[in-house]
């Protein structure tokens, strides 16, 4: 016959009564709520900063491609053909609200989008083009992915993200000042400037 030997002060082991249970769910509950937007905040945050990388990845390929052979010819009168050239008077002042900065005009060169392949505006950037992707180390018939769309995927005002654009900076007079990467939006047009200088409301 076995003895059940008791411990004084040591109650039997038992689980969570139901009251204890919703305690617990309740304090859980309201943890979550608490830390739930700092951390959607950190992600959105860290996909930002990766689309900056990614950015500065392009443009440092640009700039590389334009300084290398006679890729730069192909820029010899392309702004007034170049029918996608577009003012930022709306694009710097309503959508990137960076303030203090005097609205200029984008040439828009290619965009990636719709599989990340980046395709020119006009025929005369073409040799331009080939060479960037080269540098991006694609050939310009591979049509493999370049790039992956934006890590950020938050709608922008005209739907989602849908891609990188390269574009040219342009002075009063027409002449480039120099490369700039932007976020594209669904219309493939725009949105925010990720490179050189990050627009405020993307950092």
């Amino acid at each position: 016959m076995k003895i059940k030997r008791f411990v004084p002060g040591y109650p039997k082991n038992r689980g969570f009564s139901l009251v204890e249970l919703i305690i617990v769910i309740a304090i859980m509950a309201i943890l979550a709520a608490a830390i739930a937007p700092a951390l959607i905040r950190y992600i959105e945050k860290s996909r930002r900063a990766s689309d900056v990388e990614t950015a500065g990845v392009i443009l440092r390929a640009a700039q590389y491609a334009y300084s290398e052979g006679y890729s730069f010819e192909g820029f010899v009168g392309t702004v007034e053909q170049n029918a996608d050239v577009v003012c930022e008077d709306n694009v710097v002042e309503q959508i990137t609200g960076d303030d203090g900065e005097t609205p200029y005009d984008l040439e828009i060169i290619a965009v990636a989008s719709n599989g990340g392949v980046f395709t020119n505006t006009v025929n005369e950037q073409q040799h331009f083009l080939d060479l960037f992707r080269k540098t991006l180390g694609k050939d310009s018939n591979n049509n493999s992915k370049e790039f992956s769309d934006p890590k950020f995927r938050k709608n922008i005002g005209n739907g989602m993200p849908d891609g990188f654009l390269l574009g040219r900076r342009l002075n009063d007079s027409g002449q480039a000042e120099g490369f700039e990467v932007w976020i594209a939006d669904a219309q493939r047009n725009p949105a925010y400037r990720l490179q050189p200088d990050c627009c405020s409301e993307y950092k």
